[in-house]
């Protein structure tokens, strides 16, 4: 071999490495356009997405105003005739029952009448914490005997629930 065969295999040599990293930075650019291609694609969907989304709000929009503009004047208080009529209902079976426990009802009766107010105020629509109190109470009461009357201490604490009731009726109207 001689020295121009040796300085051509060498130069070849670089060409042939050069020509590997410019097909790697070809592919590697070819893979940015492609994530750039995906990217811009994305967007456009997005953006299609986008509109209509703000068509469909323009379109509540428009809704709620024309029902603000046509719907009914609310209450001041913002409660309806029915529902005060229903509060007044609930406030009348508990003052009913607090004449019975100042009147010093027997403890089976009181259960009874507690049991039913506890119902029908569930019946009117009323739920939550102040059923499960009156139903405790039930349950309180039931455990004296038939003809017992009821003890000063439950006796009193009753009268204070029957209040806090009371109040909690009252914040309803």
């Amino acid at each position: 071999m001689s020295e121009e065969d040796t300085y051509l295999r060498a130069k070849l040599t670089e060409i042939n490495g050069a020509i590997d990293r410019l097909t790697q930075m070809l592919n590697r650019m070819i893979d940015v356009i492609s994530k750039i291609t995906e990217v811009q694609d994305a967007q456009s969907d997005l953006a299609l997405t986008v509109n209509a989304n703000s068509e469909k709000l323009d379109e509540i929009i428009e809704a709620v105003k024309n029902i603000r503009l046509t719907g009914p004047a609310a209450a001041p208080s913002g409660t309806t005739i029915a529902q005060k009529g229903a509060i007044s209902t609930h406030q009348a079976v508990l003052d009913t029952l607090e004449t019975q426990v100042r009147e010093g009802a027997i403890a089976s009766d009181l259960s009874q009448k507690i049991n039913d107010a506890a119902t029908m105020l569930e019946s009117k629509g009323l739920s939550g914490s102040l059923i499960v109190k009156m139903q405790r109470w039930t349950r309180i009461l039931k455990t004296y005997g038939r003809v017992d009357t009821i003890s000063p201490a439950d006796l009193q604490r009753l009268r204070d629930d029957i209040k806090e009731w009371s109040r909690e009726i009252s914040k309803m109207r």
